[in-house]
């Protein structure tokens, strides 16, 4: 089942129901939660989505239309604002529909798999450092992360991979990039970090380090709220778009991101969160071009992203002008700029007819 609009009034969703009955179009109708005569109507059957959707546009142009004018179903003429007890079965009955028709999401399904695998075997290599002699301390790279991560490691790691790879060069410069973050720090005594080269590993042919960071995370709570929140939006995305479209959005908003956090932090980022915020960018913008293609992300969750969003921003500002001016060590270990970036690539994608429903 499938929810393809809203009308407003219900005389009007009356009328707009006997004319999909009418036209055999299996449908039902229900009052929108804490609107106020406002009506969302559900199709039942996919094959019959685009011709609701057709006739929908069409009786919102001109309800008058003769074509419309229709006697009513005995179900309509009840009025499902005004008989609960008809009201009700019909509300449950939509959802049991719903469940049974949706798709099973496999591309949303095997990214949590891979990215609990990835975790897993993360763990794994952690705990087997930490039995070497060496202190556990020591190691805060695994080789996975090693292996998955945008770039080379930054400068506080560079001694665990090689001493040879990692010493500064001839002239003096680092020859990892640390990022634009602590750059602006040092400000202006490092100013020769702006010679490290960029890119190392991605320019030698290693181009699946643009997207695999997305896929590794730090922590059962990092990855835990990070998979609840693609279950709830990456469903949403995969039901209503082409495979390969999702794919494109997803693979899209990671390597902005991902590129975008790099230049500014340096290579050593994990998780999900800027692929999270970009869907979420994505169906908000969805929401406002196409209400028709039916997300039913709630306002609430899209100001709850967006407050925390802003907040981090906040704090990495905090962050910044107190390390900046020696006042107090309080830094953020977060990625704000994946998070920011890939929510406005999201909205930026959102308003691309190439990726609504139904494009071929």
């Amino acid at each position: 089942m499938r929810l393809i609009g809203t009308l407003q009034g219900e005389k009007q969703a009356r009328q707009f129901s006997s004319f999909l009955k009418n036209e055999e179009i299996d449908c039902s109708y229900s009052p929108v939660d804490g609107e106020k005569d406002l009506f969302e109507f559900w199709v039942v059957h996919e094959d019959q989505i685009e011709s609701a959707i057709h006739w929908l546009e069409e009786f919102r142009k001109n309800p008058n239309d003769p074509r419309f004018e229709v006697q009513a179903h005995p179900i309509d003429t009840k009025g499902v604002a005004e008989d609960k007890e008809e009201k009700e079965p019909l509300q449950i009955k939509a959802i049991r529909l719903r469940n049974r028709t949706r798709p099973r999401m496999p591309l949303t399904r095997f990214i949590v798999l891979l990215c609990a695998i990835l975790y897993i075997w993360n763990g794994y290599q952690m705990a087997t450092i930490s039995k070497t002699e060496k202190k556990p301390e020591e190691y805060s790279l695994t080789p996975l992360i090693i292996d998955l991560s945008y770039d080379m490691p930054t400068a506080a790691n560079r001694q665990e991979l090689s001493k040879d790879l990692f010493a500064e060069n001839s002239v003096g410069n680092p020859t990892v990039w640390d990022g634009l973050y602590g750059v602006l720090l040092g400000w202006p005594a490092s100013k020769g970090e702006l010679d490290a080269p960029m890119f190392v590993q991605i320019r030698e042919g290693e181009l699946w380090r643009l997207f695999t960071p997305v896929l590794l995370h730090g922590g059962f709570l990092h990855i835990l709220f990070n998979m609840l929140w693609l279950w709830m939006l990456g469903r949403q995305v995969e039901e209503r778009i082409r495979k390969w479209q999702y794919i494109a959005v997803t693979l899209i908003i990671a390597i902005v991101s991902n590129t975008l956090q790099y230049l500014m932090s340096g290579p050593l980022f994990i998780g999900y969160s800027g692929i999270i915020c970009g869907l979420a960018g994505f169906i908000w913008m969805r929401q406002r071009v196409a209400p028709w293609e039916g997300y039913p992300l709630q306002k609430g969750t899209l100001i709850f992203l967006g407050v925390f969003i802003v907040a981090m921003m906040g704090l990495q500002v905090a962050s910044f002008v107190l390390i900046r001016f020696h006042i107090a060590e309080f830094s953020m270990n977060i990625a704000n700029t994946a998070h920011i970036s890939g929510a406005l690539v999201g909205i930026l994608l959102g308003r691309i007819p190439l990726f609504s429903k139904g494009a071929s």
